[in-house]
């Protein structure tokens, strides 16, 4: 064999062995950019969810604080709260882990309210046609929602429990003035 068929021989016998590296090494990586890959689109899941939930406060605390006159006794003010929590569960109705009866929109747990006279000010009834010399009484809507990851990644060692939760509980509000136009009043 001449010099050139020796240096070809070796070529081919080098690239064989440099092919079967490769695989190697892209079968060690391969996890590692599939971890990845599950946390930024997990990342991204959540992140959307928080925005829905927020939107979804925001769209609660409106529709309460457009007129006093919704809260100006106990029958009204428990039908508003439950139009808001209804206005609500809509507004989320497109996250995955909603369901319509008796699940995540639906149970006390997610949807909370308060409506409280403006700090720092005089003590008013937000009942009340508002004097329109004094600030609004404000309405604040929680919502607090249980967000479960694709891939939790956790690990249990002697008792330790390390890596990502099944779940993240998270809670955004949102605080709306009630209007204080005397004229809309039924």
């Amino acid at each position: 064999m001449d010099a050139r068929g020796s240096r070809v021989a070796l070529d081919q016998e080098r690239r064989g062995t440099e092919g079967g590296q490769s695989v190697v090494e892209f079968a060690l990586i391969l996890p590692l950019i599939l971890v990845l890959l599950l946390a930024i689109v997990d990342f991204a899941r959540l992140y959307t969810t928080i925005l829905t939930v927020e939107s979804a406060a925001r769209e609660a605390a409106d529709f309460g604080a457009f007129h006093w006159y919704q809260w100006q006794d106990a029958p009204t003010a428990t039908a508003t709260a439950a139009e808001m929590n209804r206005r609500a569960c809509v507004a989320i109705s497109n996250l995955p882990e909603y369901t319509s009866s008796g699940g995540t929109c639906m149970d006390g747990s997610f949807f909370a309210y308060t409506l409280a006279a403006p700090p720092g000010g005089p003590s008013i009834d937000c009942s009340a046609n508002p004097d329109p010399a004094l600030e609004p009484c404000r309405l604040t809507v929680r919502l607090t929602y249980n967000f479960r990851l694709l891939a939790p990644l956790q690990v249990s060692l002697f008792g330790t429990t390390l890596g990502l939760p099944t779940a993240i509980t998270f809670s955004r509000d949102a605080t709306f003035a009630l209007s204080d136009f005397g004229i809309d009043s039924p």
